[in-house]
């Protein structure tokens, strides 16, 4: 599943169309479309946000023509919905973000993001579940994992997440000291 789409797959020889179509025409009248009445779990997750952890933390406030704290508030005061998981394992899609805090993407991906980052691309916001190459605004650092192959994703789709503001010391502590 994604935003607004699904994709549908089935043999040809054993199903036809026809069929494939009805079943998800009657699926789809059946189903809870509202999104917005709750989510299955919060989750509160504990970020560092700072200029050592979140390089790009400056530009996001700049961009936006606010304080550095005030990116950290508005960012943390919001609840985001999980809209979608891809990109790499655990990689949650969370919106929307405050568009007073909302930035593009970087024009250059990075070549290696830490497993952990929090960023802001547009009106979205998400954490790196690994070390991968990535062009998000790279605002914080997470503790929290987000994926591990036994459990797979920590977050699903409908999953709502709370941005909690924690010190350096504190990171480190919950990071086990390794960060």
């Amino acid at each position: 599943p994604a935003y607004t789409t699904l994709l549908v797959t089935w043999d040809p020889l054993i199903t036809d169309y026809q069929a494939v179509r009805d079943r998800v025409l009657d699926c789809l009248s059946k189903s809870d479309s509202d999104t917005t009445r709750g989510a299955a779990r919060l989750h509160r997750i504990p970020v560092w946000y700072s200029t050592n952890s979140g390089p790009d933390l400056e530009a996001v406030a700049r961009h936006a023509g606010i304080t550095i704290d005030e990116v950290i508030r508005i960012h943390s005061e919001t609840r985001y919905l999980v809209y979608a998981l891809g990109f790499a394992p655990g990689f949650a899609f969370l919106g929307e973000t405050d568009e007073r805090i909302a930035m593009p993407r970087k024009q250059t991906p990075r070549a290696r993001v830490p497993a952990g980052s929090v960023a802001i691309a547009n009106r979205q916001t998400a954490i790196y579940p690994l070390e991968s190459p990535g062009g998000w605004q790279l605002i914080g650092l997470s503790p929290v994992r987000l994926f591990n192959p036994q459990n797979l994703s920590l977050l699903k789709t409908g999953d709502a997440v709370q941005f909690c503001p924690v010190t350096e010391a504190e990171y480190r502590e919950m990071a086990g000291g390794t960060s």
